[in-house]
């Protein structure tokens, strides 16, 4: 396999551009290995979000500091001084290495040094704009901008409308242009005098789209211009400026924009805290208004007030240099001291070349990675990939169209420069459904049968070791024109999710169901044709369906059904083979014993998740897919005992007491769960269900599952140890900060409720929930686990055959049930009775209602999708000596121990064989209603009073639908 990968990295250099590793390969490899150690297993598809930081430069700046003394610019000392020049010093190395600006031309610019980044700068554009009101403007507008632009950009409009200036946005670059010289040419002349001379209109954009890599460069400034001779022009180049060169040396200085923005780490990966404004110092006056400079911080002045009337004078020498006026307080000089030694690191690394040698660098990453991707085809030879741009129209007939009103003789028509090191792209599904239902390639009418979600990409690929990013990219016009999403479809989406956070979703909820984000690999200095390789390689194996994958892959049967009346003879017997409880959210399941009876409640098996822990600082519950340590939290109910129990690895158990009143004093139910009224909402008359939590402690906003709860701390020697074990000792591996900081275990208060809701779920008022994500109950078979364990074995045997072997190249991995967190598993008592997945199609279900007795009735909900969790390792059999042809067990003893390590498996096999094509998610498993109301249960003697109970080994009758 190897001989293989080399073969390929071979095959594409040989054909690739020659600038690719600035036109040495073998002496790039090695620099990279020695620059980004970080970067040893991981696959960085993700530069334009920020390149990892190299060593060279962070190891000079320690340096640097170690064995000279730096001050603060504004001190006269030694120290002081020497730091003010190096600022100054590295103001021109900007202009002049990273902007091309020729020496008898530095002085047009000013650099701004701003604290955070582009939004920063850009918002201090806003901040110091004289923005006037519509009269004052006489008709035209304070801002113009491009919808496809970063978010920060777009921001900008809320300073504007603020103060009352008008704002448009623009669909097209040939509209703001349209735009422009309407406003020169027709406007008659706007109020002013000589203390308050005219504001002009400003417009932005961004040289190169953060989403697409689509480039506009600095054309389009020369073309606002020319159209607009009294224009500002504000340019975003964030994007542009992190791989190549914003060429303002090119430009004549009546065509150059008026202000440019950057951000230093876009562009080294450190320091993540500096941004720069480019100043044109002709313009500098539209920024040194003084209705607009209210504020003022250290440094900036020259002389100030104590007592009334107040005033002051800003600080600005012969020169009229406009930093000194906006640079407010101690400018960041340990930042810029970091900027100066990445300016020497890049010469060093790039052979002279500079920003010129990475541009030509990515850019032949990016020819290779979008031939190869271009290339791709499933069996029945339909595209996998398909790219989009940005800044339509780009057509000729759309062009000429749109340019109308244009004058003649000027190339007014909007070319574009070549892409930037971004693909934005969507991965497509067969023409032919992955579940049989035929779908015309241009015939959308239903995106979740033609597109995969790009957050299952970004699963996948979070599990094979690949960064990149997927979603809306703070570009909302970006991704909503790739999708084609009209404004019709995006006011009804706003409506329907107003506040809620959409990259969590794939499609939309209505019709067509069109994606809501796009997937983007973008590509850096550090970046490799082994990295794009991989990436292919990927896409190949997960995404790719041939005509092996497609005769796998079985229809999901669709339709929900909870209708309970049905005759013995259609019922198939089966039996409760696991029972699991939850007790702390996110945790590790308590398996019960065989042969124990575990009482039932409407939400949920007893103590079923009852407890969450919380981030103090944040407030958000924990989720094991963010912190995979949670997998070795082992909690378990003591009910005899009536306490909470916790072990973990290196600490000593910790047991909480469920309550500190009698049995008989809880009430009829025997449950420290409040029960439930009319309405579904949980209430306590005396308050029973505080007990155990902290005297005196107050509800609190909590956030879970993107929705607020209250919730109460349970018991603050549980905090600690909770915070201890979740917060290990930093090591070279997890690094500082890879806990969640102090953590409280939480329970619900009285009077809280949580529902789900189930289209077409026979369930009225909604269904109450403790703090289950989406059910009281989760059901799989044993019949569908070894369904998906021959399965995973078979893509391994195939894998080692192709030498694809992917991440986890060396272990077979088996898993058993618990790695799908159910409540119930259940298997046919006799083989082949049942198929596998049988449990998609359950009309009626029941738990010891024979002769024998037993627990209840269970209704059928919805079957449950799939995400990260599963591929958290909770209880993994990796047998290292087992060749892959080997009968591997499906069960695993329930006394193995987990890693809590995120592995590709099963959700990556999950991904292939159980995607529902009816709304593009994986599904796995049954989400189930217990039906008290429907009788013949056995009431299982317990706590207080009687409560309807299920143990493992009772006989389950199930009935399918035909």
């Amino acid at each position: 396999m190897l001989a293989a990968a080399q073969h390929e990295r071979q095959r594409v250099l040989a054909s690739s551009s020659p600038h690719y590793g600035f036109g040495d390969p073998d002496s790039f490899h090695s620099a990279r290995a020695r620059e980004y150690p970080a970067l040893k297993d991981t696959t960085f598809l993700d530069c334009a979000a920020a390149p990892p930081a190299p060593l060279g430069p962070v190891m000079a700046l320690s340096q640097s500091i170690a064995s000279t003394p730096y001050s603060n610019p504004h001190s006269a000392s030694t120290a002081g001084v020497a730091t003010h020049l190096l600022i100054d010093q590295t103001r021109t190395r900007v202009l002049k290495d990273l902007f091309n600006v020729p020496d008898d031309r530095v002085g047009e610019w000013d650099v701004v040094f701003v604290p955070g980044g582009a939004t920063q700068a850009i918002r201090a554009v806003g901040d110091a704009w004289d923005w006037r009101g519509e009269a004052e403007m006489g008709g035209e507008n304070g801002y113009e901008y491009l919808v496809e632009s970063h978010t920060s950009l777009v921001g900008l409009r809320g300073t504007a409308l603020s103060r009352d200036s008008p704002v448009t946005a623009h669909c097209s670059p040939s509209a703001l242009l349209r735009s422009a010289l309407t406003a020169s040419s027709s406007s008659p002349s706007r109020p002013s005098s000589s203390a308050h001379p005219p504001t002009p209109t400003l417009y932005s954009y961004p040289a190169q789209c953060n989403a697409t890599g689509a480039r506009l460069g600095l054309r389009f400034c020369a073309q606002i211009k020319r159209a607009n001779p009294d224009a500002a022009v504000l340019v975003d180049a964030a994007a542009y400026s992190s791989t190549s060169v914003l060429d303002l040396g090119s430009v004549r200085e009546c065509d150059a924009p008026d202000f440019v923005v950057a951000s230093v780490y876009k562009i080294f990966g450190f320091p993540t805290s500096l941004g720069i404004l480019l100043v044109r110092r002709a313009s500098s006056h539209l920024l040194l208004r003084p209705s607009t400079t209210s504020f003022f911080g250290g440094g900036t002045l020259s002389s100030l007030s104590l007592s009334p009337p107040f005033s002051h004078s800003p600080r600005l020498d012969p020169s009229g240099t406009v930093h000194q006026a906006l640079e407010h307080g101690t400018p960041p000089f340990l930042e810029i001291l970091a900027l100066s030694h990445a300016l020497d690191w890049l010469e060093e690394i790039t052979h002279g070349s500079g920003l010129r040698g990475v541009a030509a660098h990515v850019g032949a990453l990016r020819d290779v990675a979008a031939k190869e991707l271009r290339s791709l085809r499933h069996a029945d030879g339909s595209e996998v990939f398909v790219e989009h741009g940005a800044f339509a129209p780009l057509l000729s007939d759309e062009i000429e169209e749109d340019s109308r009103g244009l004058p003649p003789g000027e190339a007014w028509p909007v070319v574009l420069e070549r892409p930037g090191p971004i693909i934005g792209f969507s991965l497509l599904l067969p023409r032919t459904s992955t579940n049989g239902h035929g779908v015309a390639a241009d015939d959308v009418t239903d995106f979740r049968r033609t597109h995969v979600g790009h957050q299952h990409l970004a699963r996948l690929a979070l599990l094979e070791g690949i960064a990149l990013r997927t979603g809306g990219m703070c570009n909302a016009g970006a991704w909503t024109r790739a999708v084609g999403m009209g404004e019709e479809e995006r006011k009804k989406l706003e409506s329907l999710g107003a506040g809620r956070c959409w990259d969590e979703e794939e499609f939309a909820p209505f019709a067509p169901h069109r994606p809501l984000g796009i997937a983007r690999i973008s590509f850096g200095l550090a970046s490799t044709v082994d990295d794009v390789l991989t990436f292919v390689s990927f896409v190949k194996r997960f995404f790719v369906r041939t005509h092996d994958v497609l005769a796998h892959e079985k229809a999901i049967p669709r339709g929900v059904s909870t209708t309970q009346d049905a005759s013995d003879e259609a019922f198939k017997r089966a039996r409760l083979t696991e029972l699991y409880i939850y007790p702390i959210k996110s945790c590790a399941a308590q398996p019960l014993p065989l042969s124990t009876p575990w009482p039932l409640t409407p939400t949920g098996l007893l103590y079923d998740r009852e407890f969450m822990l919380v981030s103090a600082s944040t407030g958000r519950a924990l989720s094991m897919k963010r912190y995979t340590r949670m997998a070795l939290i082992r909690p378990s109910i003591d009910r005899e005992r009536r306490v909470l129990r916790v072990e973990a690895a290196g600490m000593e158990p910790l047991e909480v007491p469920l309550s500190d009143r009698k049995a008989s004093e809880l009430g009829a139910c025997g449950l420290p769960t409040p029960p439930l009224s009319e309405d579904g909402h949980t209430f306590s008359d005396d308050g029973h269900f505080a007990l155990g939590t902290e005297q005196g402690a107050t509800p609190r906003s909590t956030t879970l599952c993107s929705t607020t709860v209250l919730s109460q701390r349970f018991s603050s020697s549980a905090d600690a140890w909770f915070t201890a074990f979740l917060n290990p000792p930093s090591t070279p591996c997890t690094g500082p900060g890879a806990g969640p900081g102090p953590v409280e275990l939480h329970r619900l208060p009285p009077g809280s409720s949580r529902h789900a809701h189930f289209d077409g779920a026979d369930a009225s008022p909604p269904l109450p929930l403790r703090l289950s994500n989406e059910s009281p109950f989760l059901l799989v078979s044993g019949e569908s686990l070894r369904a998906v364990a021959g399965t995973i074995r078979a893509r391994a045997r195939a894998r080692e055959g192709e030498g694809t072997a992917g991440r986890d190249k060396t272990p077979q991995e088996v898993v058993r049930a618990a790695a799908f967190r159910p409540n119930l598993v259940v298997e046919g008592e006799e083989e082949g009775a049942l198929q596998p997945w049988w449990e998609d199609g359950i009309e009626a279900l029941s738990v010891g209602t024979s002769a024998e007795g037993g627990g209840g009735v269970f209704s059928f909900l919805g079957r449950c999708r799939r995400c990260l969790m599963v591929s958290v390792d909770q209880v993994r059999l990796r047998l290292l000596s087992l060749p892959v042809s080997s009968e591997l067990p499906l069960l695993i003893s329930p006394h193995a121990q987990t890693t809590g390590a995120r592995t590709a498996e099963p959700l990556a096999t999950l991904s292939l064989t159980r995607r529902n094509a009816s709304n593009g998610r994986v599904e796995f498993g049954a989400h189930m209603l217990w039906r008290d109301e429907l009788g013949g249960a056995r009431r299982e003697e317990g706590e207080s009073g009687e409560a309807p109970g299920v143990k493992v080994g009772d006989e389950v009758r199930v009935r399918l639908r035909a």
